[in-house]
């Protein structure tokens, strides 16, 4: 029997709406694809279906959500990650049938678990097919107007304040020395912190972008100087305003 193919199937950057997001984010071709798949491995199977109920707006699906069959899997070491194994989660591929794994946010392998999944995929010898969609690293990059050529994504920076700072002082003397991007991210409940940690611990001359709500309504993106950014926003409140509990990416060029 022939194998089946694993589809990395990118999702919206926000819950809101999301049909009216699909239509811009991911193309019609890949939405008639994910419509198809009937075997999924997800983070979590509630938001996987509401997402799915979105495609259905757009492109009904060839299964109903009763019919499909959702395994909930977050990656090794995460917590309330599933016991099962890749292999096991693939074993529809095995049996000639297509799988889809879908992330919560963004794209599958990148800032989200999956890589695990892929490389068995790889071993098997199934065919591994990106779908193309959002991905805020790569937006918030090509946003920022900060260096492209050389970037990092380091991921979160530690939470207490004073290690915070340290790490930040640390990627922007690795940004000097290799005129290198330095990208990372923030749970939304603490970037009001993160942001003054920047403007308290990085340098008056470096480049920094903050990005929030990529691809909706509200997106917002600005890059400036930590002199800029102290003189536009002087009074704390007004940063809180701006930032709090909003998915946000943070860029930095020393």
């Amino acid at each position: 029997m022939q194998i089946g193919n694993l589809y990395l199937v990118p999702n919206t950057l926000g819950s809101e709406n999301r049909a009216a997001q699909l239509h811009h984010v991911i193309p019609a071709e890949n939405l008639r694809l994910i419509a198809k798949i009937k075997y999924w491995i997800v983070e979590d199977a509630k938001t996987s279906r509401a997402f799915l109920n979105a495609v259905h707006e757009i492109e009904p699906l060839h299964h109903s959500l009763q019919e499909m069959v959702m395994q909930e899997w977050r990656g090794p070491g995460r917590k309330h990650g599933s016991s099962l194994k890749p292999e096991e989660l693939l074993a529809p591929i095995q049996a000639g049938h297509d799988v889809g794994l879908l992330s919560e946010a963004g794209v599958p392998g990148v800032a989200d678990p999956g890589a695990e999944i892929v490389q068995v995929a790889h071993q098997w010898g199934a065919k591994v097919k990106p779908l193309v969609g959002p991905s805020s690293i790569l937006l918030g990059l090509m946003a920022s107007g900060l260096n492209g050529q050389f970037f990092q994504f380091n991921g979160y920076l530690p939470v207490e304040a004073a290690e915070r700072s340290k790490k930040l002082k640390e990627l922007e003397g690795a940004s000097r020395q290799r005129r290198e991007t330095q990208i990372w991210i923030e749970t939304p409940y603490r970037n009001t912190a993160m942001l003054q940690s920047c403007l308290s611990s990085l340098s008056h001359q470096t480049r920094l972008c903050v990005a929030i709500d990529l691809t909706l309504n509200s997106e917002w993106v600005w890059t400036g100087s930590i002199d800029s950014w102290r003189k536009r926003y002087t009074k704390p409140e007004a940063l809180s305003d701006l930032i709090k509990n909003k998915p946000a990416i943070f860029l930095m060029l020393a």
